[in-house]
């Protein structure tokens, strides 16, 4: 078979395909681009996200601040002002994605937040209630530390609900085990924020695209199972966890507010928990909350066994359903009630 020689024509009719592909490219990616401007009123380039010290993730840190100036915690359209309304017992929910609650809020309208919000302010008539959502997808105990520390005290809560277990449990599974600042899971290309690996890695590079990313080509890119494993070795894991709790409560007792550790939920002893947490791993992980709580003279509801382990509330491993957020909050509800009575 005779080797195939390019020609000087069909050198340039793929010279000429190949433009044409660019020039569609280029278009979908204005598309998307005008889309996201009209639709989500976001901006045409992608925006220098706020990157705290030692917050590199994906998702925003909350609260943020938009276009208008003002600051907003999540899923909520009102701004949150530095100073707390009269009257008003302001809550501040902690946590990553259980918290956050995007997927069920963007299906319901709800999130655990709003939904305690309003059990709180039917039980108690004689007081205001804000609940604001500050969780962020895929954080840890780590970035919440510092967004309590640096940002969340400033606007002077009176309860702190913090909800943390599988993400700081996976991070034992990330390349050899655990660092002291998580940055053995955190600096990967998965979790890392796009705005910090553009010009570092080609997953940065393409991310840049809101048309790949719409696809979810960077995501399948950066694998973040590639690097991991299930580990019987988590000791020091399990010391930094329960170090990132201790040095939240001492910041809450120094700003004065309530500290309201969580355990959280989930269907163990089923095929959806995640593969790269043994369920005494995370069983080891909740007593640890439990410990800190007792060391630290801060408050601790169990909802991992309060909530029970039925499939029905889960949409994977962690995860609520709809009915799943609304007994979260019912159970949250009942047992802050003497909590709040003790603050007011």
């Amino acid at each position: 078979m005779a080797p195939l020689r390019f020609t000087g024509r069909m050198l340039k009719i793929i010279g000429i395909n190949l433009l044409i592909l660019i020039f569609l490219l280029a278009v979908l990616e204005l598309l998307v681009r005008s889309w996201h401007v009209v639709i989500n009123k976001g901006s045409f380039l992608r925006p220098n996200y706020f990157i705290s010290p030692w917050i590199t993730t994906f998702d925003y840190p909350y609260p943020i601040t938009k276009s208008d100036g003002k600051t907003y915690f999540r899923h909520r359209d009102i701004p949150t002002t530095i100073d707390k309304p009269a009257d008003t017992v302001r809550i501040i929910a902690v946590g990553g994605s259980t918290t956050a609650n995007n997927r069920p809020y963007s299906i319901n309208k709800i999130d655990y937040p709003k939904s305690l919000e309003i059990k709180l302010e039917d039980g108690f008539k004689q007081l205001s209630f804000e609940v604001l959502n500050a969780g962020s997808d895929a954080y840890s105990s780590a970035q919440s530390l510092i967004n309590i520390e640096f940002r969340l005290v400033e606007y002077n809560p009176d309860i702190i609900l913090l909800m943390h277990t599988v993400n700081d449990a996976s991070v034992n599974a990330f390349n050899g085990g655990a660092t002291s600042d998580y940055s053995n899971k955190y600096l990967q290309p998965y979790y890392l924020s796009l705005s910090l690996q553009g010009s570092l890695s080609f997953v940065g590079l393409i991310a840049q695209s809101r048309l790949l990313s719409k696809i979810g080509l960077p995501g399948l890119l950066a694998d973040r199972d590639k690097d991991m494993k299930v580990t019987d070795d988590y000791e020091f894991g399990l010391h930094l966890f329960k170090r990132n709790l201790s040095g939240i409560a001492s910041i809450c007792k120094l700003h004065n507010i309530d500290l309201v550790l969580l355990t959280q939920p989930a269907p163990l002893g089923t095929s959806k928990f995640t593969k790269y947490i043994t369920e005494k791993m995370f069983l080891d992980y909740k007593n640890a909350i439990i410990e800190v709580a007792k060391e630290q003279g801060v408050h601790v509801i169990d909802m991992f066994s309060k909530y029970g382990h039925e499939e029905k509330y889960f949409v994977d491993h962690i995860h609520y359903t709809p009915e799943g957020i609304e007994r979260f909050s019912g159970i949250l509800y009942s047992e802050l009630r003497n909590i709040i009575t003790g603050v007011m």
